[in-house]
């Protein structure tokens, strides 16, 4: 018979003195293994997204230390004979990612049996799995802070700018769709980045973690859903972001089952111990949480400091000269032949054919232009623009760091505030055009609002 529980006084609790079953015990180990290093590519993906946004050395020296990165060649080479070269990114939806996560799970199943064999008289892991809940439990927060402060100042999937809006939704991608989706809806977004925050922070709070990790399970199934559906390049991360999620939320999950389909009344959940020594039991969780809250902490400054220049360069982006995305109305190429406005280097890099002329032209930032070609391709140029407001003339000169042999040197004359007339070369190519300027309030995404009671349909 099991004897009462006792105190952390040092003495063996009956509960710690319980079988798990075989299969139980696999699992486990099998978890250790394989998770362990998951939760340090929390970390690691914290410090990459730290050190791009914020000058602290500690951070760009951290993401530099990933393991990974000097493991992963010789890996890809020795292990699955693979010499060819590819990119190695740990954690990347590439070739190397996913031999990466092939390896660890083999290595994984491996130590598995090993373990498996050496200690099979075990009766369970009660006290390392409460080490390793812990220790996930912190990584998967950071990483809903990481994720969530993006989206709650709407930072992840930028915003509406005026090129989004005028290319056809026929020429975006499926991520482009989504971000475009997404970026539509600052409430929607907030909301999603605030269920991410949330859920860290109750993984965080005593008796409150095993809701956190339900409602990860929740937050993390819809992310990964989306980046499965519209080919977000990070199905490998947040898939086992799930994982994790689902392996600590995995005694709940059971419970529940018991209750709503086996009709089974569940056995009560008891906390597991880390130490039967008081000060390394409380130390342990108060360090987790104090750490993780510095982090959360330091993902909110970050992004609220990044949100706030994004906004500021809004603003000063609206007194630029000939601000907008600007429609070509009519395009002509003065000169016989197939002329290309595009040098074959350039055509090579975009993998298209020869361009006959421009679609519209995007002016968002002071030294860059971006034009918009046939064929769905996307060119953004550095641009050199002098414009005399009292004359409504002016000049632009282009180049493209692609191909140094690309230039374009065009003349201006403003017919009206909306109406642009260009004449000049490009590519060696002499060229006119007329363009109008298309203004944010003609589009409907922009200027509908949310209504509760919608107006009555007309007779």
């Amino acid at each position: 018979m099991l004897q009462p529980q006792t105190t952390l006084n040092g003495q063996v609790d009956a509960v710690d003195q319980v079988r798990w079953s075989l299969p139980t015990r696999i699992a486990f180990r099998l978890c250790f293994c394989y998770l362990l290093p998951c939760g340090m590519s929390c970390l690691f993906n914290y410090a990459l997204s730290q050190s791009q946004f914020t000058p602290t050395p500690f951070w760009k020296s951290l993401s530099a230390h990933d393991p990974w990165q000097g493991i992963l060649p010789w890996v890809c080479r020795h292990v699955f004979n693979v010499h060819k070269k590819i990119m190695i990114i740990p954690d990347a939806d590439l070739l190397s990612g996913y031999l990466q996560r092939l390896f660890q799970l083999i290595l994984s199943l491996v130590i598995t049996a090993i373990w498996s064999l050496v200690d099979r008289k075990r009766l369970n892991y009660r006290t390392l799995y409460g080490w390793l809940t812990l220790y996930l439990r912190f990584a998967l927060a950071i990483a809903l802070f990481n994720y969530g402060w993006d989206k709650v100042f709407p930072l992840q999937f930028r915003a509406v700018t005026p090129l989004r809006l005028i290319r056809p939704i026929g020429d975006l991608s499926l991520e482009g769709m989504l971000w475009t989706f997404m970026a539509a809806s600052n409430p929607y977004t907030i909301f999603s980045g605030t269920l991410e925050v949330l859920a860290g922070a109750l993984l965080l709070v005593p008796r409150l973690e095993m809701l956190g990790a339900l409602l990860s399970v929740a937050v993390l199934g819809n992310v990964v859903a989306l980046n499965y559906a519209y080919d977000i390049r990070v199905k490998m991360f947040s898939t086992h972001l799930l994982l994790i999620s689902i392996f600590l939320a995995a005694p709940v999950l059971l419970r529940m089952a018991d209750w709503l389909i086996l009709r089974r009344v569940p056995s009560p959940m008891i906390q597991a111990r880390l130490s039967n020594q008081i000060w390394i039991e409380r130390g342990a969780r108060i360090a987790m949480v104090v750490l993780a809250m510095v982090l959360c902490i330091l993902s909110f400054t970050t992004q609220r400091g990044r949100y706030a220049k994004r906004q500021a360069a809004s603003v000063a982006a609206q007194t630029l000269p000939l601000h907008g995305v600007w429609v070509v109305d009519s395009f002509s190429v003065q000169s016989a032949g197939s002329p290309s406005l595009l040098t074959a280097k350039l055509q090579q890099e975009y993998g298209i054919g020869p361009i006959d002329h421009w679609i519209y032209l995007s002016f968002d930032t002071p030294k860059k232009l971006r034009i918009g070609l046939k064929e769905n391709a996307l060119d953004s140029v550095d641009l050199a623009l002098v414009l005399d407001k009292q004359t409504s003339t002016g000049k632009m000169e282009l180049t493209n760091s692609l191909d140094p042999a690309w230039n374009a040197s065009l003349a201006l004359q403003q017919a009206g505030e909306n109406l642009l007339n260009m004449q000049g070369t490009v590519n060696g190519i002499p060229i006119s055009a007329k363009l109008h300027r298309r203004e944010i309030p003609d589009f409907p995404l922009t200027q509908e609002k949310i209504q509760f009671i919608q107006p009555e349909p007309e007779n």
